[in-house]
């Protein structure tokens, strides 16, 4: 449900993982290496709460509302940092060489082209709806 939060988050440089296989053993997975679950599922997150892990239910998948939220709820930077950043295929730390980076894991190579207009517009939409939320106060915890 969540797949193109994991790849912005990757790109934030978060090490973030896809689940596709059973929510029992995912949540076993996040207990055992302290992980975040972030759901659209109810239960799933009803399951985590009264298990101790830590999770968030988002109630859209809009990349920026969700990010917003996300950082609202744990404090994550929605800034780029080109040293931090990781692979949004396989999720591993990017190598940077200058406008570029490169995947040792996968191979896959990225770089600042005319796509970076979105991912920076998607990005300040993020921040801005982050500051929004927090100069009137909200907060997704309560």
């Amino acid at each position: 449900m969540l797949g193109n939060l994991v790849t912005w988050l990757r790109i934030l440089g978060y090490d973030t993982e896809y689940w596709k296989g059973d929510d029992k053993e995912m949540l076993e997975i996040a207990k055992k290496e302290g992980r975040i679950i972030l759901t659209k599922d109810r239960g799933v997150a009803r399951f985590a709460e009264k298990n101790g892990i830590p999770v968030l239910e988002l109630m859209s998948s809009d990349v920026p509302e969700a990010l917003a939220t996300t950082a609202e709820a744990f404090g994550i930077s929605l800034e780029f940092d080109r040293k931090r950043t990781r692979c949004p295929v396989c999720n591993t730390p990017l190598k940077s060489y200058g406008s570029r980076w490169l995947c040792d894991k996968c191979g896959k190579e990225y770089w600042i082209g005319s796509h970076w207009v979105d991912i920076s517009k998607r990005l300040s939409e993020a921040r801005r709806i982050f500051l929004e939320r927090k100069s009137l106060g909200s907060n997704v915890l309560k």
